[in-house]
């Protein structure tokens, strides 16, 4: 039985924080474009990413596109697979 004891806070617990760094939150674009985050374990996340960086390069081959969103996606890729 789980109980919460008196003056505890979960909301930034290390579990919580390590699942919030390991998604990039959508851009206004990829919003736009109704693109879907899935993730859940670190193969996922990495899958989820590499298949947002492709989909943006493509975007941005027709001139669309967020460039920032890109590098942020790269980055965070890179971070992952460490």
């Amino acid at each position: 039985m789980a109980f919460k004891m008196k003056g505890m806070s979960f909301k930034d617990s290390p579990i919580t924080k390590k699942d919030k760094d390991k998604q990039v939150p959508l851009s206004a674009y990829e919003k736009s474009q109704g693109t879907e985050q899935i993730g859940g374990s670190k193969v996922e996340d990495i899958n989820n990413l590499e298949m947002r960086i492709e989909d943006l390069k493509s975007d941005l081959k027709e001139g669309k596109g967020d460039m920032t969103q890109l590098t942020i996606l790269k980055a965070q890729l890179a971070k992952l697979k460490m």
